[in-house]
């Protein structure tokens, strides 16, 4: 006799549940081409629609409401998607990089970084999420060295709780807006996973 899977009834595993699965269904309509993503934009429009769908739908307890609000300001600085059942809340923060976009890799990983330091310090939130989309293998899968290497985000990486990640630019740009050393809070590591011809880190913080 098949067992069917239970839906979580405590709201912070639902949560989280919600998010996972609009994920899982995110992804393999973008491998199928069914849907298509040419930047962070459209990335954030079509997830955030399928979560809000089944956010809805997990509604169990009468009066049980799902919210989601994008691009909200939290600490002066905006959260890309931040979703709710009542005072359960999580926050996600995503990234898409194009390979035809020609981006600079080195800033890159360090706003990936940045991203998952912020969501780290979030304490009004039982859920977090960072998720990264990308067709350039780099990223994931590549000798990262000079900047690069210092802010790497490759496939098994890790960096320790408390221990600074400094750029190796610092002082040495015009522009100063990413000199700031990072801090995360806990350790963290970095698993990324592949489909057809696109690779995404998805990570519960």
């Amino acid at each position: 006799m098949q067992v069917e899977q239970e839906i979580p009834k405590l709201k912070v595993e639902r949560l989280g549940y919600v998010l996972d699965l609009a994920w899982a269904i995110f992804i393999e309509k973008i491998v199928t081409g069914r849907l298509k993503i040419n930047k962070e934009s459209s990335m954030q429009l079509h997830y955030s629609a399928i979560l809000n769908g089944l956010g809805e739908l997990m509604c169990i307890e009468p009066k049980e409401i799902f919210e989601i609000e994008l691009e909200s300001v939290h600490d002066k600085q905006n959260i890309d998607i931040i979703c709710s059942y009542g005072d359960i809340k999580a926050a996600v923060e995503l990234k898409c990089f194009r390979k035809a976009s020609k981006r600079a890799t080195d800033t890159d990983m360090y706003d990936v970084l940045k991203d998952i330091e912020r969501l780290l310090s979030y304490e009004d939130f039982q859920v977090k999420r960072f998720i990264c989309l990308t067709d350039n293998r780099y990223y994931s899968d590549s000798n990262h060295s000079g900047n690069a290497g210092v802010v790497s985000i490759k496939n098994g990486k890790k960096y320790s709780k408390d221990v600074p990640i400094k750029p190796s630019w610092a002082g040495k740009w015009g522009n100063t807006s990413r000199d700031e050393p990072i801090v995360f809070n806990k350790d963290i590591s970095f698993n990324w996973e592949m489909k057809n011809c696109w690779y995404f880190l998805k990570m519960k913080l």
